[in-house]
């Protein structure tokens, strides 16, 4: 499998919607080897606000809903507001047939790992339309997809059914692919699964 891999010294030479949503993305979420700055992560987010782009106005948005550390408190009602905005054109974006593949994969990534998964933006949670989007990002090789089919999809049995070797599968995918979280990740099963044989040992 192909893995999607952004270059961020390049991506900040391109002054476009999506590349302000890759590096503000790839700040908040320590992707792409970017070290965690939530400062930088809303100074692209609000590069993109400023030109309307659909994936910064959703990204905005999450960061109302979660907080964005200690620079940007959380705020329901912006959340909600930015969320439902972001959504139709999103969609938009996903059927404009001028974007890359990679762009329209990133989209669809977010229909199905937010407004699908958590139910944001007055869009119902549906956990089985949420996993059939997020396989088919993690087969094109978008890598927090990869990631989520590992930690929750499969793990949880969201949308699927319990799969602990297909868990294990996507986690260590993501992990071998250096995302952090799912380092973070497999070092907290490692050390529960030792526990509970320990505990069973005894």
């Amino acid at each position: 499998m192909d893995i999607i891999e952004f270059n961020l010294d390049d991506l900040k030479n391109q002054n476009t919607g999506f590349s302000y949503y890759i590096l503000g993305r790839s700040y908040d979420l320590e992707e792409n080897d970017a070290i965690q700055d939530y400062t930088k992560a809303l100074e692209y987010y609000l590069k993109g606000l400023n030109i309307d782009y659909p994936l910064c106005i959703y990204s905005l948005g999450i960061s109302y809903e979660l907080g964005l550390g200690e620079i940007l408190s959380i705020d329901k009602n912006k959340s909600k507001e930015l969320l439902k905005n972001a959504y139709p054109k999103i969609i938009e974006l996903i059927n404009n047939p001028n974007i890359s593949d990679t762009e329209r994969i990133c989209a669809k990534f977010v229909t199905g790992a937010y407004y699908y998964y958590f139910g944001l933006g007055n869009i119902e949670k549906d956990y089985n339309k949420a996993f059939q989007i997020i396989k088919e990002c993690a087969d094109k090789g978008h890598i927090a997809a990869i990631y989520d089919l590992g930690a929750n999809f499969y793990f949880n049995g969201n949308g699927t059914d319990i799969n602990y070797d297909l868990a294990d599968y996507y986690l260590n995918l993501a992990k071998e692919n250096g995302l952090k979280r799912a380092m973070d990740l497999c070092k907290s099963r490692s050390k529960i699964k030792k526990k509970s044989e320990r505990d069973n040992n005894e």
